[in-house]
């Protein structure tokens, strides 16, 4: 018996809220929306163990599933943008140095 496997849809609305400056998510395109510690970490440019660290602690949101972890892409957003506020991002950093000079 053969079993189809379909992919499961996505809110792509709270993962464009979740970036509101749209620093990561074209970067995060190539990536699968379940990510493994191996693929956060070569996207952060750490290592597969800081981030199972991270996971265990509670830092980035995922799930276990055995002995292997996922982390939605959703999850690792909030983290990489849990201590910015919204606005805080790369233009305005440029609109201030425009204004600056």
């Amino acid at each position: 018996m053969e079993h189809e496997i379909e992919e499961v849809p996505y809110d792509e609305q709270r993962l464009r809220d979740a970036d509101p400056d749209g620093l990561y998510l074209f970067m995060l395109e190539p990536y699968p929306y379940m990510m493994t510690p191996d693929q956060v970490a070569d996207f952060t440019g750490s290592t597969g163990q800081e981030i199972r660290k991270l996971l265990n602690r509670g830092d980035i949101q995922g799930c276990r599933i055995g002995i292997k972890w996922c982390i939605p892409k959703l999850g690792l957003l909030n983290y990489l943008n849990k201590n910015r506020k919204v606005g805080d991002g790369i233009g305005d950093e440029k609109a201030q140095v425009r204004q600056t000079v």
